[in-house]
Protein backbone atom coordinates (compact mmCIF):
# COMPACT_ATOMS: atom_id res chain seq x y z
CA UNK A 1 0.00 0.00 0.00
CA UNK A 2 0.88 3.60 -0.59
CA UNK A 3 0.41 7.21 1.25
CA UNK A 4 -2.52 5.39 3.73
CA UNK A 5 -6.11 4.01 3.76
CA UNK A 6 -7.37 7.44 5.41
CA UNK A 7 -7.47 9.21 2.39
CA UNK A 8 -10.24 8.90 -0.20
CA UNK A 9 -8.21 8.86 -3.04
CA UNK A 10 -4.75 7.68 -2.87
CA UNK A 11 -5.46 3.53 -1.93
CA UNK A 12 -5.99 0.35 -2.88
CA UNK A 13 -9.85 -1.08 -3.96
CA UNK A 14 -9.56 -4.78 -3.94
CA UNK A 15 -12.16 -6.60 -6.10
CA UNK A 16 -13.13 -10.73 -6.14
CA UNK A 17 -14.67 -12.56 -9.11
CA UNK A 18 -14.72 -16.52 -8.27
CA UNK A 19 -16.34 -18.04 -11.54
CA UNK A 20 -19.03 -20.21 -11.09
CA UNK A 21 -19.19 -21.67 -14.31
CA UNK A 22 -15.47 -21.59 -16.57
CA UNK A 23 -15.37 -20.03 -19.66
CA UNK A 24 -15.15 -16.55 -18.77
CA UNK A 25 -12.47 -14.52 -20.36
CA UNK A 26 -14.44 -10.56 -19.37
CA UNK A 27 -15.20 -9.40 -15.87
CA UNK A 28 -17.08 -5.97 -15.53
CA UNK A 29 -18.57 -6.77 -11.87
CA UNK A 30 -17.07 -8.49 -8.84
CA UNK A 31 -18.79 -11.88 -6.92
CA UNK A 32 -20.77 -9.41 -5.03
CA UNK A 33 -21.87 -7.58 -8.25
CA UNK A 34 -20.27 -4.51 -7.84
CA UNK A 35 -19.06 -2.62 -10.72
CA UNK A 36 -15.16 -2.76 -11.00
CA UNK A 37 -13.71 0.89 -11.72
CA UNK A 38 -9.84 1.57 -12.01
CA UNK A 39 -7.75 4.09 -13.42
CA UNK A 40 -6.02 2.62 -16.50
CA UNK A 41 -2.73 1.82 -15.96
CA UNK A 42 -3.24 1.12 -12.27
CA UNK A 43 -4.29 -1.73 -12.04
CA UNK A 44 -3.34 -5.84 -11.15
CA UNK A 45 -4.76 -8.53 -11.62
CA UNK A 46 -4.28 -11.89 -9.78
CA UNK A 47 -5.50 -15.42 -10.97
CA UNK A 48 -5.75 -17.76 -8.55
CA UNK A 49 -3.13 -16.07 -6.67
CA UNK A 50 -0.73 -15.27 -9.03
CA UNK A 51 -0.12 -12.04 -9.77
CA UNK A 52 -0.95 -12.01 -14.17
CA UNK A 53 1.69 -10.32 -16.24
CA UNK A 54 -0.15 -7.16 -18.12
CA UNK A 55 -0.08 -9.11 -21.42
CA UNK A 56 -1.91 -11.54 -20.00
CA UNK A 57 -4.96 -9.21 -19.85
CA UNK A 58 -6.72 -6.15 -21.24
CA UNK A 59 -7.73 -3.32 -18.85
CA UNK A 60 -8.34 0.11 -21.24
CA UNK A 61 -12.12 0.87 -20.50
CA UNK A 62 -11.74 1.46 -16.34
CA UNK A 63 -14.52 -0.67 -15.89
CA UNK A 64 -13.88 -4.33 -17.03
CA UNK A 65 -10.79 -6.71 -17.83
CA UNK A 66 -10.97 -8.23 -20.82
CA UNK A 67 -8.33 -10.45 -22.60
CA UNK A 68 -8.17 -13.70 -20.24
CA UNK A 69 -7.16 -17.26 -20.75
CA UNK A 70 -10.82 -19.03 -20.51
CA UNK A 71 -11.16 -19.58 -16.80
CA UNK A 72 -12.28 -22.53 -15.14
CA UNK A 73 -14.76 -23.29 -12.68
CA UNK A 74 -14.23 -21.89 -9.08
CA UNK A 75 -10.89 -19.86 -10.28
CA UNK A 76 -10.51 -16.60 -8.25
CA UNK A 77 -9.66 -13.27 -9.78
CA UNK A 78 -8.53 -10.81 -7.70
CA UNK A 79 -8.29 -7.29 -9.48
CA UNK A 80 -6.46 -4.44 -7.12
CA UNK A 81 -7.25 -1.22 -8.39
CA UNK A 82 -4.89 1.65 -7.25
CA UNK A 83 -6.59 4.96 -7.22
CA UNK A 84 -4.44 7.93 -7.62
CA UNK A 85 -3.90 10.68 -5.20
CA UNK A 86 -1.97 13.76 -6.23
CA UNK A 87 -0.62 16.89 -3.41
CA UNK A 88 -0.10 19.09 -6.42
CA UNK A 89 -3.34 20.58 -5.77
CA UNK A 90 -2.95 21.10 -1.67
CA UNK A 91 -2.11 23.84 0.58
CA UNK A 92 0.02 23.65 2.77
CA UNK A 93 -1.00 23.38 6.68
CA UNK A 94 1.46 26.41 7.00
CA UNK A 95 -0.69 28.65 4.38
CA UNK A 96 -0.78 28.98 0.59
CA UNK A 97 -3.20 30.21 -1.68
CA UNK A 98 -6.10 28.90 -3.60
CA UNK A 99 -6.99 30.11 -6.66
CA UNK A 100 -10.49 29.48 -7.07
CA UNK A 101 -13.63 29.69 -4.85
CA UNK A 102 -13.79 27.94 -2.34
CA UNK A 103 -17.45 26.77 -0.61
CA UNK A 104 -17.63 25.73 2.87
CA UNK A 105 -21.39 24.42 2.63
CA UNK A 106 -23.17 24.63 5.71
CA UNK A 107 -19.95 24.26 8.02
CA UNK A 108 -18.72 27.27 10.11
CA UNK A 109 -14.80 28.76 10.06
CA UNK A 110 -13.67 28.81 13.65
CA UNK A 111 -10.59 29.40 15.29
CA UNK A 112 -8.82 31.18 12.55
CA UNK A 113 -8.01 34.89 13.59
CA UNK A 114 -9.09 37.23 11.18
CA UNK A 115 -9.93 36.95 7.84
CA UNK A 116 -10.81 39.10 4.68
CA UNK A 117 -13.50 38.09 2.44
CA UNK A 118 -13.08 40.83 -0.86
CA UNK A 119 -14.78 43.75 1.22
CA UNK A 120 -16.21 41.96 4.38
CA UNK A 121 -13.74 41.02 7.12
CA UNK A 122 -14.31 39.07 10.69
CA UNK A 123 -12.53 38.24 13.14
CA UNK A 124 -13.47 36.68 17.04
CA UNK A 125 -14.56 40.72 17.86
CA UNK A 126 -16.79 42.06 15.10
CA UNK A 127 -17.40 42.68 11.30
CA UNK A 128 -16.40 45.15 8.86
CA UNK A 129 -17.72 45.38 5.38
CA UNK A 130 -15.88 47.69 3.43
CA UNK A 131 -13.63 49.34 5.80
CA UNK A 132 -17.03 51.63 6.50
CA UNK A 133 -18.88 49.91 8.65
CA UNK A 134 -17.89 48.43 11.56
CA UNK A 135 -20.14 45.77 13.81
CA UNK A 136 -18.51 45.12 17.32
CA UNK A 137 -19.74 41.89 18.77
CA UNK A 138 -20.77 43.48 21.64
CA UNK A 139 -22.97 46.66 19.66
CA UNK A 140 -24.59 44.10 17.56
CA UNK A 141 -25.80 42.02 20.04
CA UNK A 142 -27.10 45.05 22.11
CA UNK A 143 -29.17 46.42 19.11
CA UNK A 144 -30.24 43.05 18.40
CA UNK A 145 -31.38 42.69 22.01
CA UNK A 146 -33.13 46.39 21.97
CA UNK A 147 -34.82 45.54 18.91
CA UNK A 148 -36.72 42.30 19.85
CA UNK A 149 -37.52 44.39 22.91
CA UNK A 150 -38.82 47.19 21.04
CA UNK A 151 -40.93 44.50 18.86
CA UNK A 152 -38.46 45.96 15.59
Amino acid sequence: MYIGNDLSRGRVETYYYTSTSGGETAITTDTSGKTINYTVGWVAVYLNGVRLHDSDFTATTGNSITGLAALSQDDVVIIEAQHTFSSSDAVPATGGSFSGNVSFGDNNITNVGSIALDSISADGTGITINDKLTLKKEAFMKTLHQSWVLGG
